[in-house]
């Protein structure tokens, strides 16, 4: 009734129109705001997990969602169907339809951030790519839609708008995409894809870059790690001055788009905008090397510009270079030690967002716990060096923590306690009593905006598919852990259902099957199978090809 009295006004008047619509719109963030950070923390049920087409219709996704089997002879893992059902359900849930904020869906990261946030969107269009393409390119073009000035919005909500902009991984999340669709209609590519993300790189670098080539953050918010002990104290009463520092994520992030519009340009016959790109990257990657890396400690850390000196705090974002190809292989060895070690990074759970051993941690959000999205990208860094067997480690313990958790508690989580699978022992900015107002003081509930990527992890690092243009390759990569488990993935946006039987010494047997006849084969560990050619391509060759940053 409300709804259509507030339709009736609008057509009456624009000026009421415009106070019913703003006055809806107040409500309806108040009420996430405040509302669904409290009711969903209190709720003892999951979502429902089951999503029929008909349901799936109602947001234009007409493909079923990936599905997974765990089976082994003592039922150890069964947890990890549930949680990767349970990704699926709240990826969904989150899923907006076209509305006042934005032309396109969009995604929120979950019900109690109503609104398009950069970062958060980047991510989660990796995790809808299995399911739906489309879904994945809609989420990352509404960012873009939000361009103002070149800039990329924080976040765009319903009558707020932030005045800053985030981690710039908006490039390497699309490139990540095209890479694995067909390819676009080049006037629709140029115009929605390449231009905006051209005009927001050269933007970062007018804006946010030093004399030295490297990149500071106008504000910790802007950096998405809010609290981190490198720039703020826990209950966020005490900020640093960003802006005279600069930070290795940033700088390892503009990097990797450098790298992602490089490729783009390519594609598009631009060889002049491709060597570009490509020297701003190599020139940023020696930059980065020779202001923030520390030889002595074998890290990458902020450098403070007012005093010339480190910020000597452990973060993750001293790892994120690794993801960037930014090290020498001395240095990877050197952070691998670090990610290794139980006492820094190598936890129950793995990659907390501050070293255990860091005098600064805490289990308050980026003051320790662990955070899906840069775990992801350390793991991927690992991968890029070929750490493989550390990778399929790490990334079997950090889906793991997150699945076991949800069958704890029936949620997924903003963030994770890095020596637990429970909530116990985590706080949200304690003493942040405007944050304890909105937000509570735990994690935020049904959040998906990166947690969802252990989905993606399973797909990519441990089942090891690869999809480049539609030729599909498999390299599974298991830890001894996974030994006498199989495990079974239903991809049906792909046409694709493929099974792995891990046995001794990472050896593997799988089944794959696409439109055509099933395809048997065994692999030794390190080994891939590419479709296109019936082939096995033995680990060797493949150590031979793997290129170095």
């Amino acid at each position: 009734m409300i709804q259509e009295l507030l339709k009736k006004t609008r057509f009456q008047t624009r000026q009421v129109a415009r106070f019913a619509s703003r006055y809806q719109r107040a409500a309806r963030y108040g009420l996430d705001l405040v509302l669904w950070s409290r009711l969903l923390s209190k709720r003892r049920t999951p979502i429902p997990i089951d999503l029929p087409l008909g349901l799936l219709a109602e947001k234009n996704v007409f493909v079923d969602a990936p599905t997974l089997f765990v089976a082994d002879a003592a039922n150890l893992w069964t947890h990890w169907d549930e949680g990767f059902r349970g990704v699926n359900a709240s990826l969904f849930l989150n899923l907006q339809k076209p509305d006042v904020i934005s032309e396109i869906r969009y995604a929120h990261p979950a019900p109690s951030f109503n609104g398009i946030y950069l970062w958060d969107s980047a991510f989660i269009a990796q995790i809808w790519k299995y399911w739906d393409q489309q879904v994945a390119f809609d989420v990352n073009r509404a960012v873009l839609a939000q361009q103002k000035e070149g800039r990329l919005p924080h976040v765009v909500a319903s009558f707020t708008e932030s005045i800053f902009t985030q981690p710039p991984v908006m490039g390497w999340s699309m490139e990540q995409l095209l890479h694995l669709a067909a390819d676009l209609p080049e006037a629709e590519y140029v115009e929605h894809i390449y231009e905006p993300l051209v005009r927001y790189h050269d933007w970062l670098y007018a804006h946010r870059c030093h004399d030295n080539g490297l990149f500071f953050w106008a504000h910790p918010y802007e950096s998405g790690i809010d609290n981190s002990p490198r720039f703020s104290s826990r209950d966020e009463s005490v900020f640093a001055d960003t802006r005279q520092m600069v930070s290795p994520d940033f700088s390892a992030y503009v990097v990797l788009q450098n790298e992602a519009l490089a490729t783009m340009a390519d594609r598009l016959d631009l060889q002049a905008e491709a060597d570009r790109f490509r020297d701003r990257r190599d020139s940023l990657r020696e930059a980065m090397n020779r202001l923030l890396w520390d030889e002595t400690d074998g890290f990458y850390y902020d450098l403070d510009l007012k005093t010339d000196s480190f910020i000597r705090s452990t973060t993750i974002a001293g790892l994120l270079p690794l993801w960037a190809g930014v090290p020498d292989a001395s240095q990877a060895r050197k952070l691998l030690d670090r990610i290794m070690d139980p006492a820094q990074f190598n936890t129950l759970i793995p990659l907390p967002s501050v070293a255990r051993n860091d005098e600064n941690f805490a289990k308050d959000m980026w003051c320790g716990p662990v955070w899906i999205n840069t775990a992801y990208a350390v793991i991927c860094g690992l991968r890029r060096y070929g750490f493989d067997a550390e990778a399929a480690e790490l990334s079997f313990r950090l889906c793991d923590g997150v699945y076991r958790t949800y069958d704890n508690l029936k949620k997924l989580y903003e963030f994770y306690d890095p020596d637990r699978n429970d909530l116990k022992e985590l706080q949200r900015k304690q003493g942040n009593h405007f944050k304890y107002i909105t937000l509570g003081s735990k994690p935020v509930t049904e959040f998906v905006g990166w947690t969802g990527l252990v989905n993606t992890l399973v797909i990519e690092q441990l089942m090891g598919l690869n999809f480049e243009h539609g030729e599909l390759s498999l390299s599974p990569n298991f830890p001894p852990a996974a030994t006498n488990v199989s495990y079974h993935l239903k991809l049906p946006q792909l046409h694709t259902a493929i099974s792995v039987d891990v046995g001794e010494n990472g050896a593997t047997r799988c089944a794959v099957r696409q439109k055509t006849a099933p395809s048997y084969f065994e692999l030794a560990a390190g080994d891939t199978w590419k479709a296109s050619e019936e082939q096995i391509i033995p680990r060797s060759h493949n150590l031979e090809q793997k290129a170095h940053p």
